[in-house]
């Protein structure tokens, strides 16, 4: 498959070449491309560019989602609009139901409170989304046009302005922050956080200003909001370019530096170390645990890195110990052995490469042996590059939303090998002009093509057809006068990727309940606690839903016994 693709993308290249080389350069660029210079100057205008690429990344996910509305499919989502319910509620955590073992999901704690296990950045813009439309979906899209809004502000201090536009753009409708416009676990907000982290940094070596470390922090802080490894990470690597210049620099004074940089920082720093340990202590009751550390103790045997030792954790459910003891371990267990370990650092890589670097993007890499001259470019691909071996070579698992705060300076190495292929000749000819527009015909041909695939796929429409299933029970539910409450019970064959246990921040006062199917006796009690609720059962197959009146047999049978 990935020799396949490599040689499609190959002939496609040189296909290109081929036809740049063929056609009339000349006439292209003073017929053609020249016509669009007037425009490409109003729209390079900073503050233009940056609302004209805001606008466009917000109508193109408004758009999307408005062709096909986007519902939660997977464990992660919905955690996030846990919190995202949470916070609305004006609340950073729920306190734990008396009937807590009924409501066991995945990726949520619900003890020693009830909540995500997440960082809360993701859910903060679900939650502004659910307050200002009521919907968290319109959250999404505002992480998400804010974040290629700051890529483009970012690039304005890295790049020529025309450049940062054109880098501005190509996250708008890069397909990896397309689909993540209609999700709810993207990585738009760690992209919004790094992008105002390496813009400040380039800002403040050329003259520091108060105000620009006040960006630096703010964007550190929505990094250890939203990705805490991977943003500590990427932080201290960006804050030790700043040290370096800070100790090397001979064109400002030391007061200088120390008012504008280090003292205010230092003062950031405590705040973003206070609001951490406090939204901690709120949550598990320690300032130094995090609820994911709860949540994976609890529930998770596998380490998040392959070298730790295995926890020892006892599942009692059956679906929990399939996912956590079956899936999750097993995923650890394949890299603990040198060719498991290979085929997994090769699997992550080549995802990494072929979505995010996609063709004909690749294509621009050509010109790195060039652009990597520059010292910008190379701090900016050894900052890339540790954070991203970290991430293959360390951790067990691997999405690409974990690398978010690396994609700003994806962009701007892209848009640097770019700048390069602009400048190159043939036979005394400039062609560069040429080939970049030709490549960007291709780019939409294949963002297209790219995007109908991950729609058409099976795997995504079989978790889209159980999304939708469970969205339509709820609202055919509520059409009902009463409230209800459902027990979900399991087949021995379910797939624990989709599961149906999910509630809102306030149990009690939904209007439906999802709950566990444990016990006759402790099903009795929860029906007990919810006296005016229609209790139904939800018979949960692979391939069939099955939802009843609820019946408590073992109790029936015994009251007849007893007469």
């Amino acid at each position: 498959m990935t020799f396949a693709l490599l040689l499609k993308n190959g002939l496609l290249l040189a296909g290109l070449i081929l036809l740049v080389l063929c056609l009339p350069c000349r006439w292209i660029r003073f017929n053609v491309l020249n016509r669009f210079r007037i425009v490409i100057q109003f729209f390079s205008r900073p503050r233009i560019s940056i609302f004209t690429v805001f606008f466009l990344s917000f109508l193109v996910s408004a758009a999307s989602s408005y062709y096909q509305k986007p519902v939660p499919r997977i464990h992660d989502e919905f955690s996030y609009l846990l919190a995202a319910d949470t916070f609305s509620h004006g609340r950073l955590t729920n306190p734990p139901h008396p009937f807590w073992k009924h409501f066991q999901s995945f990726h949520i704690i619900q003890q020693p409170t009830y909540a995500s296990k997440y960082p809360p950045g993701q859910g903060l813009f679900l939650a502004l989304g659910q307050v200002l439309t009521g919907n968290p979906l319109f959250g999404v899209w505002l992480s998400i046009s804010l974040a290629c809004a700051a890529v483009c502000w970012m690039l304005q201090a890295w790049v020529p302005p025309r450049w940062a536009l054109a880098g501005g753009l190509m996250s708008s409708f890069h397909p990896l922050i397309l689909i993540w416009g209609q999700n709810y676990f993207g990585g738009g907000v760690a992209i919004l956080g790094a992008a105002l982290l390496f813009g400040s940094v380039r800002r403040l070596i050329n003259t520091p200003e108060l105000r620009m470390t006040f960006v630096l922090g703010t964007g550190i802080f929505i990094l250890a909001i939203s990705r805490p490894f991977e943003g500590f990470v990427t932080a201290c690597l960006s804050l030790i370019t700043l040290f370096f210049w800070i100790v090397t620099q001979q064109d400002y004074s030391k007061r200088v530096i120390f008012q504008s940089i280090i003292l205010p920082f230092g003062l950031i720093a405590i705040c973003i170390g206070g609001a951490l340990a406090y939204y901690n202590w709120i949550v598990t009751g320690s300032v130094s645990q995090f609820a994911y550390q709860v949540h994976e103790e609890t529930y998770s045997q596998t380490p998040l890195f392959v070298w730790s030792t295995p926890r020892e954790v006892k599942n009692e459910l059956s679906h929990f110990k399939k996912y956590h003891t079956g899936w999750s371990f097993n995923e650890f267990q394949k890299q603990q052995d040198p060719k498991g370990y290979f085929e997994s650092v090769s699997g992550k890589s080549q995802t990494f490469i072929f979505q995010m670097i996609f063709f004909p993007l690749s294509a621009l890499l050509l010109t790195l042996p060039w652009a990597i001259k520059s010292t910008w470019t190379q701090i900016a691909l050894s900052i890339l590059l540790v954070v991203l071996l970290t991430h293959l070579l360390c951790t067990t698992f691997f999405q690409l939303h974990y690398l978010a705060p690396i994609i700003p300076l994806v962009f701007y190495v892209l848009i640097q090998c770019a700048r390069h292929w602009r400048t190159a000749h043939w036979k005394n000819h400039s062609q560069g002009r040429v080939f970049l527009f030709g490549l960007g015909i291709i780019y939409f041909a294949t963002l297209i093509s790219q995007i109908s695939e991950y729609v058409s796929d099976p795997r995504m429409l079989m978790k889209h057809r159980l999304a939708a299933n469970r969205v339509n029970l709820i609202e055919q539910l509520k059409k009902m006068p009463q409230k209800d409450l459902i027990f979900v019970k399991y087949s021995p064959d379910h797939n624990p990727h989709f599961d149906w246990v999910y509630n809102r921040a306030d149990i009690d006062h939904s209007e439906v309940v999802w709950a566990l199917s444990l016990t006759s006796a402790e099903n009795q009690k929860l029906i007990d606690y919810f006296p005016d609720r229609k209790v139904w059962q939800l018979s949960v197959a692979p391939k069939d839903l099955n939802l009843t009146p609820y019946t408590n047999t073992a109790l029936e049978k015994q009251s007849v016994e007893s007469q």
